[in-house]
């Protein structure tokens, strides 16, 4: 996620709403956090569950978790393929509050709470680390579909982590190495708008986010991972990537366009987002345009009407 110039005020009202609101806690009906959660990234994308808690896209059918339930539910619409994204560390969730467009807060009595956000494309959980006794580490257990795995794009490129061309994102592939879906480049920033370091790991399938807050942080802080599923329109680019992992040119090309675009799950969303392909080429400008022509091949622009529409 891209952060703006906002952040420093709309943590400032965040603080200034909090000791007006007293500590958020299990009794607040008041979902503070998610209010200023969504003033940073935005609503725009954002779709309302059901009285069920049941939330559907274009790509999946995505069920909240309830009171004291261990995760998000998602199932593919396409594949029927079921997917499960823990919640932190296994936190005890309690009854949720529910923002007028859609997002959900968990407060709790510890040091930390959570807000989930069904998306058009995905699902973001917000983790709000409220003072320096929360951990560090967040674990998010994925319960994959047979034969797929969760894989860093480093491992996946054969990157050097942190390098140049590492989007810092995590891949969940299928059996022929195809990406599936997306966690985008893990990103946390402290009340002032200051970005605190983070970063991701994989073990086995378990997703960990570690946010380095330290004695100059300034609580709360909020960290997101933010799943995003890959739909039929943005199909061309994860096929192509796949089976071009060993053509070392071809996949350099995409990936600084990729990177030019902000990482692929942000590429993915504007594929699949803007409704015509004039309006991609307009909104992805030059870097799109170059993405396309390396997917298809320069003769075959045309051909991209069928990709990305």
């Amino acid at each position: 996620m891209k952060l703006t110039k906002k952040l420093t005020s709309l943590f400032a009202t965040f603080l200034l709403l909090s000791a007006t609101l007293g500590s958020a806690n299990a009794d607040s009906l008041v979902p503070s956090a998610a209010i200023m959660t969504e003033e940073i990234t935005g609503t725009n994308d954002l779709i309302k569950a059901n009285e069920n808690g049941v939330a559907e896209n274009d790509f999946n059918i995505v069920n909240l978790p309830s009171q004291f339930d261990d995760g998000i539910l998602v199932k593919n619409k396409e594949t029927g393929e079921d997917l499960k994204i823990g919640v932190p560390n296994n936190m005890n969730l309690s009854k949720p509050i529910i923002t007028e467009s859609g997002s959900y807060e968990y407060k709790n009595d510890g040091p930390v709470d959570l807000i989930l956000q069904p998306t058009e494309f995905g699902v973001r959980s917000v983790v709000n680390i409220k003072d320096s006794s929360a951990p560090k580490e967040y674990k998010f257990e994925l319960d994959i579909p047979e034969g797929h795995k969760v894989i860093s794009s480093a491992d996946y490129f054969g990157d050097v982590p942190g390098s140049e061309l590492d989007t810092e994102e995590v891949f969940i592939v299928d059996e022929n190495n195809i990406v599936q879906s997306v966690f985008g480049k893990a990103w946390a920033v402290d009340a002032n708008g200051a970005d605190v370091p983070t970063n991701y790991e994989v073990v086995d399938n378990t997703l960990i986010q570690t946010v380095n807050f330290n004695e100059n942080t300034a609580f709360p802080v909020l960290a997101d991972p933010d799943w995003v599923a890959i739909g039929a329109c943005s199909a061309a680019l994860v096929w192509f990537v796949g089976s071009n992992l060993f053509v070392a040119a071809k996949i350099l090309k995409v990936k600084k366009y990729v990177q030019a675009l902000g990482g692929f799950k942000e590429t993915a969303k504007l594929i699949a987002g803007a409704t015509s392909w004039e309006e991609k080429l307009r909104v992805g400008g030059s870097a799109l345009r170059s993405l396309a022509a390396e997917i298809t091949g320069v003769t075959g622009m045309y051909a991209c009407t069928q990709f990305f529409n």
